[in-house]
């Protein structure tokens, strides 16, 4: 079975870069991964985090829809409990018009921003299991215009709705999609450890659907490949400075380190911590990174792992050159081609 790659952008900014740069840039590389022969191209959303600039992925979707002719594109994922099912549902199907059989709808109940952020974009979220699982099946009924929610016709009709995509990193969100029978994305890249039983949960309680006859899943990884090991360290290393405090501690008082992850300046200043070097051996799969045989080998045995056809990439490291370099290397590593 060949593999199948995908990416996701989480449109990330770093120290010193303008933002809106980073929201176009988005586009090109989509333009990019779609030359390149990746499947998808799903954008993130995260509030108020000045290191990435995707609060409306909705916007990007389309801009980025807009931009190609033949990739897959969607949000990865839309965070559920904001918002309400039948906008979110009416949004994307408006899409599909535009776009007939391109349009993915990822989505999960993900914070995506700090805690404060979730009272400001929606005052009466109730933050349940139970809550989250009704939005679902209510967002399904209107993608799939049953009518099974209210007698409403959601609009517009079109003759291919928006895929839905689970999205999750744990066994509850597995579980539930497998029981809605709808695909599955398991976020490899926020789980501390390997979780093929998350996966296998999803085989185990799916049941087939009107979206689905056979379960569909997906791993999700943040990678980052480069020419040589010792650049792959160092274009990796401002990732990892993210993840801690200590680092700031380091950059000299004329530095302002707010504004986004560290870039290559700082983390070619940085000298590695405890708690870094902690953080790295405890969670390795936060960022898999090196040469591309070394990422694709990594690639390969976790697809093996968790048995899955498809596997989406998310790539941060500073400037954009960059990015693509490893999209590329990743590509020609697993031969992928562009289809007309």
């Amino acid at each position: 079975m060949s593999a199948m790659l995908s990416v996701l952008d989480q449109v990330p900014v770093f120290r010193g870069d303008d933002p809106a740069a980073a929201v176009r840039e988005a586009v090109g590389l989509a333009r990019a991964a779609e030359s390149l022969g990746y499947h998808r191209f799903w954008i993130a959303e995260h509030h108020g985090s000045a290191a990435n600039a995707c609060a409306a992925p909705e916007v990007l979707v389309a801009a980025v829809a807009g931009a190609t002719e033949r990739i897959r594109v969607g949000p990865g994922g839309v965070l559920l409990p904001y918002y309400s099912p039948l906008k979110v549902a009416e949004t994307f199907r408006v899409m599909a018009a535009l776009h007939p059989g391109r349009i993915d709808l990822g989505f999960g109940r993900g914070k995506g921003g700090p805690a404060v952020m979730a009272e400001l974009l929606n005052p009466y979220t109730i933050a349940t299991e139970e809550a989250y699982a009704e939005q679902v099946g209510r967002l399904l009924a209107f993608l799939g215009d049953t009518r099974t929610v209210s007698r409403v016709s959601v609009t517009p009709q079109v003759q291919d709705p928006p895929m839905p995509w689970l999205l999750g990193s744990g066994r509850g969100s597995a579980r539930l999609a497998g029981m809605l029978g709808v695909p599955f994305c398991f976020a490899q890249f926020i789980a501390a450890d390997e979780c093929p039983e998350a996966v296998a949960a999803y085989h185990e309680a799916f049941r087939p659907s009107p979206w689905l006859d056979e379960p569909q899943a997906m791993l999700a990884l943040r990678v980052l490949a480069a020419g040589t090991t010792d650049e792959a360290e160092e274009l990796a290393t401002g990732f990892w400075m993210s993840c801690t405090t200590g680092w700031r501690a380091q950059v000299r008082p004329e530095d302002d380190y707010r504004g986004g992850v560290p870039n290559l300046a700082d983390a070619q200043r940085y000298r590695l911590t405890a708690e870094d070097l902690e953080l790295r051996a405890s969670r390795p799969y936060l960022q898999i990174s090196g040469t591309a045989e070394t990422v694709g080998d990594e690639i390969r045995r976790l697809r093996k792992v968790y048995d899955v056809a498809e596997v989406m990439l998310t790539t941060n490291c500073p400037g954009a050159d960059a990015r693509r370099r490893s999209y590329e290397l990743l590509a020609a590593e697993f031969g992928l081609t562009a289809t007309a």
